[in-house]
């Protein structure tokens, strides 16, 4: 018999979710009324008395403009803490003493290799130096820099 009533009540589009809450609803319905009077059809009462409860649950759905849930949304914010913005500005803030206290010829080749992407043969060529003398002062540049990073 529950059977039948929850196919009557899939017949009806009710969500698949909500079938058993409603088929136990008018089971106790059947009960409460069963205790008072006799039911001639038991199933057809409960086919009735789910159908009933069915379209009161969906008039109850269309007025709340909210969905029930015990579910907490926690959606992550990609955007950095105020704590990350002081400390990566501080970093930044080091990082221009620390180039700005190197000397002009190797701020000018670590700039043209860091950002402007130049190769060390192409820096090399354009200061006339030979491409063993950019490398190492590029490397000093560098370790001075990272010394400079490791100390603030």
């Amino acid at each position: 018999m529950l059977r039948s009533v929850g196919q009557a009540l899939r017949r009806r589009g009710v969500p698949d979710q909500d079938i058993d809450d409603i088929v136990h609803d008018a089971y106790l319905r059947l009960a409460r009324y069963g205790s008072d009077t006799v039911v001639r059809e038991p199933e057809a009462f409960m086919v009735r008395a789910a159908s009933n409860l069915a379209i009161d649950a969906s008039r109850r759905r269309a007025r709340s403009p909210f969905v029930e849930t015990d579910m907490e949304f926690d959606v992550p914010d990609d955007a950095p803490r105020p704590d990350e913005v002081w400390i990566s500005s501080k970093r930044l803030e080091s990082l221009n003493h620390a180039f700005a206290a190197l000397d002009p010829l190797t701020r000018q080749m670590l700039r043209a290799q860091r950002l402007e992407g130049l190769r060390v043969d192409e820096i090399a060529r354009y200061h006339g130096l030979t491409k063993s003398a950019v490398e190492k002062r590029l490397a000093k540049g560098m370790l001075l820099l990272t010394k400079w990073m490791e100390e603030a």
